[in-house]
């Protein structure tokens, strides 16, 4: 029988499940090598801990608000990209193995951000509205280096050896860091055409440092082999794809905008497999050692997020056909999805799909960051702010009311 729990949202049809209002804007999600998830909330802040296989959170560790990302160092430690509630500046909240809460906070730049952390417990701050990615060196207290990068960096995976892969959406490419550095040793071009993003968003590393980008626009998942310089080839991905991860068996599970399941792709494969259908579309995820699939979805800003626990035998169970026969050649523009054919063609359009703002809070982090660059602009020229424009830029800058749909 496929095991399946889902915490704050409607069991699957036909699976068993358990019910868990965890309350709050869930978003960002990681999984220790214990397989404890620890989720963070949007909205009023604070980490929900789940020990493996519990049914409810134990413990609430105490943050900032607007948590937007999440990072696990080797050694236990959280790092946790908030807003400080008494500074109201952002900052990465520091929370070492034990304790209870943000023991001592490091300013970045304003904004969200989505965080990663290496093998050796370096933490990789991407700032959309700078290019740029801040480096904090293991227990530091401080930023230790600013990588310049490409045009809207947004996530970052990192590879066993240290490197780290930045995904550009404005960009559309990703940028190379490797262990240590100072500066980008290569920029991959990962959108089919050279000087047109399809706005590249999730990336994930590989057992074997295999690279997957997904691609909202273009609904692609490009595939970047451990050394190479190019996409080796592209798998369709329907609804917009968003996130990704890879399981410890190499399986790529990605999760799609405006799609309520999971795409499985099995190592090694140029397409799809069957899907783990979703009560709802999901946002972030995460994968446990076991295989376990933890699954978050903000929901609509008021509190009616949730979060979903998946077992790995629940792809096998799922009959659904594979969605395309083989890749995409990576030059082919007229793949169904590809961004000359779809409304998937910025980030604007993307903020105008019906759903998608509500369910993916991360998508549209780069959009406002451009905006407020744009605002900033304008008042250093003496143009007049547009009304519209603060008022984006102060929801996705991390100022707004927690209770305002998003």
């Amino acid at each position: 029988m496929t095991a399946i729990l889902v915490l704050g949202a409607a069991p699957a049809v036909g699976a068993p499940a358990e019910i868990l209002d965890v309350g709050g804007t869930p978003l960002g999600v990681v999984v220790g090598s214990d397989g404890t998830a620890y989720v963070g909330d949007y909205g009023t802040g604070g980490i929900r801990v789940i020990p493996p296989g519990a049914s409810r959170p134990s413990r609430t560790l105490s943050t900032g608000i607007n948590v937007s990302g999440i990072a696990l160092a080797p050694d236990g430690t959280l790092y946790v990209a908030q807003q400080d509630s008494a500074l109201g500046e952002a900052v990465v909240g520091v929370i070492p193995a034990g304790a209870a809460g943000v023991v001592w906070s490091i300013p970045v730049s304003d904004g969200n951000h989505l965080i990663a952390a290496g093998p050796d417990g370096t933490v990789f701050v991407p700032n959309p509205a700078e290019g740029t990615v801040s480096v904090i060196a293991p227990n530091g207290s401080a930023v230790d280096r600013i990588v310049t990068v490409g045009a809207g960096p947004v996530e970052v995976a990192v590879t066993k050896d240290g490197t780290a892969f930045v995904t550009n959406q404005y960009g559309g490419t990703v940028s190379v860091i490797p262990a240590g550095a100072n500066t980008v040793s290569r920029t991959i071009q990962v959108s089919s055409t050279p000087g047109r993003t399809e706005n590249p968003h999730g990336i994930a590393a590989g057992p074997d440092g295999t690279i997957y980008v997904t691609n909202i626009s273009s609904n692609h998942v490009a595939v970047i082999k451990p050394g190479a310089d190019t996409v080796a080839y592209r798998i369709y991905v329907p609804g917009g794809p968003t996130e990704a991860a890879v399981g410890p068996d190499g399986t790529l599970y990605v999760a799609s905008a405006l799609r309520p399941a999971l795409s499985v792709i099995p190592p090694g494969a140029t397409a799809t497999g069957p899907s783990i259908p979703t009560g709802s579309n999901p946002g972030h995820l995460a994968v446990a050692p076991d295989g376990t699939i933890i699954v978050t979805t903000p929901g609509s800003g008021l509190g009616n997020g949730s979060v979903a626990r998946y077992a790995t035998a629940a792809a096998v169970a799922t009959s659904a056909p594979a969605l395309a026969p083989a890749s995409a050649p990576v030059s082919d523009p007229n793949r169904p999805g590809d961004a000359a054919t779809t409304p998937w063609s910025s980030p604007a359009g993307i903020a105008g799909t019906a759903g998608a703002a509500a369910l993916v809070i991360a998508l549209l982090i780069v959009a406002t960051q451009r905006r407020r660059m744009a605002s900033l602009r304008d008042r250093a020229s003496g143009s007049e702010e547009h009304p519209a424009d603060h008022h984006s830029a102060g929801i996705w800058s991390g100022h707004a009311d927690a209770g305002q749909s998003k």
